[in-house]
This record gives C-alpha cells, sequence and structure tokens, in this order.
C-alpha cells in the first residue's frame, strides 16, 4: 500500500518548502475570559468578621462602670445624699462639706450616721466656718493693748474669742487653720499655730484643734481690708493704724518711743514704757520717722517673747 505523508499545518506540506515567499500560516490561540470574570479555583472568597470600634467598646464600658459606682453609692449611703455632711467635735468651727474639706493638721470629724473619721490635711486652707459666740462687741470697747483687745484676753479659749470677733465683723477674709509656725506671727518657731484674718486684723491662737488659745494679734494695713471696721480699732490711748508718726510721739510723750528695723517688717515703732522695759508694750510698721508719716500697723507683744520673758522670770 502506498503510504501518505503526513500533512502539514493547514493542510499543507509537513515542512517548509525552500520557496523564499513561504511564510508559516498564523495560529489562532482560542479567546480567554477577562481576569475579573474567571472563577477562582478556590471557590468564591468570604470576607473576614467586621471588628467592633474601639470607642464604642470604650464609652460602653465607661457607661456601665458609671451605673455599678451609682447603684454602690445609693446602696452604701442608704439613698440618703446628706451622708456625705460632717459637722467638726470642735467647739466654734464647723465644717461645710466633709467629704471634700477638712481641717489642717489632725482633727475628729462626726458622720450624721454616728461615725467619725481622722483626717490629717497639714499646711491645707480650708472653708471653716466660725460660729458666732454672743453679741457684736462695739468698736470702741476693743481697744488694743499689751495683753489684750478689750474684753478678748490673752490666755482665754481661742473658739470662744474667735466666736465673739465672728459675732462682731462676721466670717473672716483669712484663716490658715492650724499650721507649724515658723515665726513669721511672732510664735516661737514649730508650734502650732492657726492665723484669722479680719481685714487688716491678724488674730494668733496656739494649740490644736479643741485645745488652742489667743496669744497675739497684730493689725496691719499691708494686709488689705483698709475699708474694713477693723481699721477703726484703736490702743487705750487712742492711736490707730494711718495715724502719722506725730500723732503717735504727740499720744505717748510721756513714753519711750524707740525706732527700730526689725529684718521681716521694716522699719518700726517700739513704745515701752520707760527706757530699760525689755518688751515693747506695743510696736508696729511706720513708713518713716518724718512727723507725716504714717504708722502703717499695731502689733501686740510677740508671744514667743512673751514666753520667753515669763520662763525667764524676767
Amino acid at each position: 500500500m502506498d503510504s501518505q505523508p503526513p500533512d502539514g499545518p493547514e493542510g499543507g506540506e509537513p515542512f517548509p518548502t525552500f520557496d523564499p515567499s513561504f511564510a508559516a500560516p498564523e495560529r489562532r490561540r482560542p479567546p480567554q475570559q477577562a481576569a475579573a470574570s474567571r472563577p477562582s479555583p478556590r471557590g468564591p472568597r468570604r470576607s473576614g468578621p467586621t471588628q467592633a470600634n474601639p470607642l464604642l467598646v470604650g464609652i460602653a464600658v465607661g457607661l456601665a462602670l458609671a451605673t455599678v459606682s451609682v447603684i454602690v453609692f445609693f446602696l452604701l449611703t442608704d439613698g440618703d445624699s446628706t451622708a456625705a455632711t460632717t459637722t467638726s467635735t470642735t467647739s466654734g468651727t464647723t465644717i461645710a462639706d466633709g467629704s471634700s474639706t477638712t481641717i489642717p493638721g489632725s482633727s475628729t470629724s462626726s458622720v450624721v450616721d454616728g461615725s467619725s473619721t481622722t483626717v490629717s490635711v497639714p499646711g491645707t486652707t480650708l472653708a471653716v466656718t466660725i460660729i458666732p459666740v454672743g453679741d457684736p462687741i462695739p468698736i470702741a470697747e476693743l481697744t488694743m493693748s499689751a495683753d489684750d483687745i478689750g474684753p478678748l484676753d490673752f490666755g482665754a479659749d481661742a473658739d470662744d474669742v474667735l466666736g465673739r470677733l465672728a459675732a462682731t465683723f462676721g466670717q473672716p477674709t483669712d484663716d490658715t487653720g492650724f499650721i507649724v509656725g515658723n515665726g513669721s506671727f511672732g510664735e516661737c518657731p514649730g508650734e502650732s499655730i492657726r492665723v484669722v484674718r479680719w481685714g487688716p486684723l491678724n488674730i494668733v491662737v496656739k494649740g490644736e484643734v479643741g485645745n488652742a488659745t489667743f496669744v497675739s494679734y497684730r493689725l496691719d494695713l499691708k494686709y488689705g481690708g483698709i475699708t474694713s471696721p477693723t481699721t477703726d480699732m484703736a490702743t487705750k490711748s487712742g492711736l490707730r493704724v494711718s495715724d502719722q508718726v506725730s500723732t503717735l510721739e504727740a499720744i505717748y510723750a510721756g513714753y519711750d518711743i524707740q525706732y527700730v528695723v526689725d529684718q521681716d517688717v521694716g522699719l518700726t515703732f517700739e513704745l515701752r514704757s520707760s527706757a530699760s522695759d525689755e518688751l515693747p508694750l506695743l510696736w508696729g510698721p511706720v513708713e518713716s520717722q518724718a512727723e507725716d508719716a504714717l504708722v502703717t500697723g499695731i502689733y501686740s507683744p510677740d508671744s514667743c517673747d512673751q514666753e520667753t520673758t515669763t520662763t525667764t522670770g524676767g
């Protein structure tokens, strides 16, 4: 049998001819689908779970905690919002809000439910209300001397003295609470003192909560409050702050008056009954020694000096 040679491409010759004009026929590729429409060999993709917004989660947790806190608060206080109010056991002072206000130093406060708590916040100024005691004292009776202010004697119970002044002048303009003194108000350094101020009048008491005494005063215009009624207070002989040095020297013509520079106060006058007296009866800052200069302050003797004199028997 005759064998047929194999067909070449497109039914032509199996081998190209040596005809230089011969060109192999172009092969056609089957059409392909667009990549976007090809099915994945692994099947359709599945999207992962959507993550929660962290901000929304935080807000939800915060609201839940706030709700729990409110519920616990009402359970503990038995629904009574006044349970946080405290009253100081100290005669003459009350704490306005025991939940946020305490007396500097150590004090005991009773809560309305009968329990008590001891707090200590040294060096903190508080919103303390002084309970007025008795009737107002006429200004003319509040005469300053070496050992008292009218009926308010040195050594008297501090709460009674502060209460009388609150009845006369209202609530103080400043109150340090009990602090450790450094000597700036005439106390011995390290002593526990409290300085209560009405305008330019500073009342110094020494001791602790519930056991303190009135020890000294300083009336000084540098503390402000020049319109305060305390500026009308005078010494027994009639000297007032804002009087001139000439008035000072005329009122106390029979006394020994010296002008001394104090390291803390500046130029001061010192009034003694005689030059031999160790302690001045009164003293205080002056603008200068000129006759028309003003007396800007009137101080009692320093309490530390009084203690030293008493101890040494002077």
